[in-house]
């Protein structure tokens, strides 16, 4: 069966529908009719149609000039019509909700093992999934025997088969490498592992650095205090030890030192711009105190903090080596300028739950990193920056944009709204071309100068270990992890 434009509708319906819980819906929003859905106020979208099964027409609120990339996500992958209800709207995802990941009809030179043996004819309750789909375990692709590689220049799809496992210690992945076991792995969090193999020189060529989409950063709450006040977060930009902070997480080559927020790989036109500390990522310890200084929280002006707001600050960070040795390096840093941090360690996950959620008042993140989805700089701000996209929706961390109503929902001491940057994002979502590129860098510096939510540290690379019989390799710069279709082993692999 060949894909046909009411797959995409299939999918599309399925990304809107409340119930699948699907990641980022907003980026769909500009379709007309995607948020009626959203809110329950229809069951289709208006603003797509299938004239003939070659035709998709999508229909938009407005033009914008990021909307060709929509279709390359993951959400959109298409999703043929049920054999035993045709007119479903979700096809063959009907019923499945929040757990279709295993039951996906490939369309690549990928299934996963045993794919092929789905019925669709059951219900979804009763159909089995593929044994080459263990959730949290192991994943094993197959070739994908619908697959055409003539209708399809981009994936090489080299090897025969994929064997993914979740898991392991560092140590014992490694070994495995060095031992050609395992032909790949990702080097982070593994600061020996990236020291091993950047000295050795037989080992050297078989780790990879690459440019991602990606920005590491301290997060700031602008709705709690000291950090409602700009000087503040002014202050702390030029304070932060950046040079210091890369260092502790394995050097140069985990990516360049961060000097404002969406990532050069997005922005080249901003490699130079350098708003605070120094471009090699040293501080400045007198613009510190001198922006401290213009603080309301420092009464006597000597570039030192001395209100309560600035004690024991609340600073939750990420368990999992090295952040807690970057964070204690952040906490001597801006001890200088008056602010002390109580630091409390979470795993992962429950640090961005409690970092994300409005409702926590967390002041400080210093552990959080975000990569655009796609490569255009909408995908990177929208997320981070827009008051669509505060709790609890996700993941406006620095609470930019709330009104004086939210904030007081939220139980903050502070009374009226905060800043934002909703204007500036939205008049450069339909502009096209280099004009585009300059848009963004004018968001970029607004931001930075005029907003100052973050303490930019690392513009994020993608670090891989490979083992020496790994030929073809290439990173996603948006997902920071390898094209699976592109690696290529000596011998197939044997």
């Amino acid at each position: 069966m060949s894909v046909t434009a009411g797959d995409f509708i299939r999918a599309l319906t399925r990304v809107a529908v409340p119930e699948t819980a699907a990641q980022y819906p907003f980026y769909y929003s500009v379709i007309q009719g995607f948020d009626d859905v959203v809110n329950g106020k229809a069951k289709s979208i208006s603003g797509l149609s299938a004239p003939d099964p070659q035709t998709l027409q999508v229909k938009l609120s407005q033009g914008v000039g990021y909307f060709p990339y929509l279709f390359t996500l993951p959400a959109v992958s298409p999703i043929p019509p049920s054999p035993t209800d045709p007119n479903a709207p979700l096809g063959v995802a009907q019923g499945h909700k929040q757990n279709y990941a295993p039951f996906v009809a490939s369309t690549g030179p990928y299934m996963y093992k045993g794919a092929d043996g789905i019925d669709y004819t059951q219900p979804a309750d009763q159909q089995k999934s593929p044994e080459g789909y263990q959730a949290g375990k192991s994943y094993v692709l197959v070739r994908n025997p619908s697959w055409d590689p003539s209708t399809d220049p981009n994936r090489k799809a080299y090897v025969d088969e994929i064997d993914a496992t979740v898991g392991g210690t560092t140590d014992d992945l490694q070994n495995k490498i060095e031992a050609a076991e395992l032909d790949t792995m990702d080097a982070l969090p593994n600061p020996k592992g990236i020291r091993d193999y950047a000295v050795s020189a037989a080992l050297k060529p078989f780790i990879h650095s690459d440019p991602t989409f990606g920005t590491y950063y301290i997060n700031m709450n602008l709705a709690m205090p000291p950090f409602d006040d700009i000087h503040v977060r002014k202050a702390m930009n030029w304070a932060v030890d950046k040079a210091g902070v890369q260092r502790l997480a394995g050097g140069a080559i985990l990516g360049d030192i961060a000097t404002h927020a969406i990532p050069n790989s997005m922005l080249p036109g901003l490699k130079d711009y350098v708003p605070y500390g120094n471009a090699d990522g040293s501080p400045d310890a007198a613009k510190a105190k001198a922006e401290m200084a213009q603080s309301k929280y420092d009464t006597n002006k000597d570039g030192v903090c001395d209100a309560d707001a600035c004690k024991n600050v609340l600073m939750v960070i990420d368990q999992t080596d090295p952040n807690p040795k970057m964070a204690a390096l952040i906490q001597q840093n801006i001890q200088e300028i008056g602010i002390t941090v109580n630091i409390k360690q979470f795993q992962t996950t429950t640090m961005y739950t409690k970092c994300e959620d409005a409702t926590q008042r967390v002041p400080t993140c210093p552990s959080e990193g975000w990569y655009a989805d796609f490569a255009d700089p909408y995908a990177f701000v929208t997320g981070l920056f827009s008051s669509v996209s505060l709790t609890p929706s996700c993941c406006n961390d620095s609470n930019m944009g709330a009104t004086a109503a939210q904030v007081k929902k939220w139980g903050y001491p502070i009374t009226g709204g905060t800043l934002g940057a909703d204007t500036q994002l939205n008049q450069c979502i339909s502009v096209l071309g280099d004009a585009r590129q300059t848009c963004y860098e004018g968001v970029d510096k607004y931001l930075m100068e005029q907003v100052v939510p973050w303490v930019p540290y690392r513009f994020a690379n993608q670090v891989t270990l490979t083992s020496n019989r790994t030929l073809n390799f290439h990173t996603d710069a948006s997902t920071g992890w390898i094209s699976l279709a592109q690696i290529a082993l000596t011998n197939g692999g044997k």
